[in-house]
């Protein structure tokens, strides 16, 4: 297994590696490393840390507190990682390894925020180091769910990742280009980030000029959009109360700068065009929401 440079100078003799999730290759023990002085750690342990039974699932884009017990022991830093799960518990990905933030208690308890961002099963994964250089390890099956209040912003991603926003989806008639995916995300008050609503809680409405022949289809299922025929539209999409436009237009070339559109003559009464463009991949430290949105 591949080693961060920085863990030879933190492992001691017999540590095993690959019992800690943030060993291998991590940025943040480069950055550790690079910033504090040494952790050294002296040997695995089993007995220190304990995790209750988390009876009540956790929240969707917010803060979550998930109460642990340290029988006493004074504690370095603890670090948290997910990894999101599919319906019936396999592997779907990791989220990014982060050091927590930690309230501690009078008495040898404590709780730990962290801040779920899938829908669904979950594994919380645990890495408390304590002062005296032991180390342990600790999963909690968890769930995710969508949080009591509604989101402060609903917006729909251009694919499926989280990067513009906004503006017209170009399209054509050929197998590489007559297909994209729309991507739902939601922004909670106080996030620092938004969230990716799965498409099953979105309800999407095609605007087209030929209500009988639109130019594109859509999956309901998964927010798929595909290029049936030459023309433009307009997809509605409806989370929460809330809802957002996203033209598409389907060209002869995708590609080539011309017909460019915003679906303007087929804007709902009373309802805001799609954006000139959002970008979230370097979202603000806090998310402001204006009170006329």
């Amino acid at each position: 297994m591949h080693r961060h440079p920085g863990w030879l100078l933190l492992l001691g003799s017999g540590v095993s590696c690959a019992a800690l999730f943030v060993c291998a290759g991590s940025p943040l023990i480069a950055q550790t490393v690079a910033s504090e002085p040494a952790y050294r750690v002296t040997r695995i342990v089993h007995d220190r840390l304990e995790i209750p039974h988390q009876s009540q699932p956790l929240k969707l884009g917010q803060e979550n507190e998930v109460a642990i017990l340290l029988n006493g022991h004074k504690v370095n830093k603890i670090y948290t990682r997910f990894d999101y799960l599919d319906a019936d518990g396999n592997p779907l990905f990791s989220g990014t390894e982060s050091e927590a933030t930690v309230t501690y208690h009078p008495t040898s308890d404590a709780d730990v925020k962290v801040v779920p961002e899938e829908l669904g099963k979950a594994k919380l994964h645990f890495e408390v180091r304590f002062e005296d250089g032991a180390v342990q390890a600790e999963v909690l099956e968890t769930e995710t769910v969508l949080p009591d209040e509604k989101p402060a912003k609903f917006l729909i991603a251009r694919g499926a990742g989280p990067g513009r926003t906004s503006g017209t989806i170009y399209l054509d008639l050929s197998p590489m280009s007559n297909h994209a995916t729309l991507g739902p995300m939601a922004i909670y008050q106080g996030a620092i980030r938004s969230v990716p609503i799965p498409a099953t809680y979105v309800r999407f409405k095609l605007i087209a000029a030929n209500e009988g022949d639109p130019p594109i289809s859509i999956d309901e299922a998964s927010g798929k959009i595909t290029a049936l025929h030459i023309g433009h539209a307009l997809v509605e999409s409806t989370f929460e109360g809330f809802s957002d436009l996203t033209c598409v237009d389907v060209m002869q070339n995708a590609s080539d700068g011309g017909d460019r559109t915003n679906c303007h003559e087929l804007f709902p009464a009373g309802m805001k065009p799609p954006e000139s463009g959002i970008d979230l991949s370097k979202p603000p430290s806090k998310i402001k929401i204006s009170p006329q949105q």
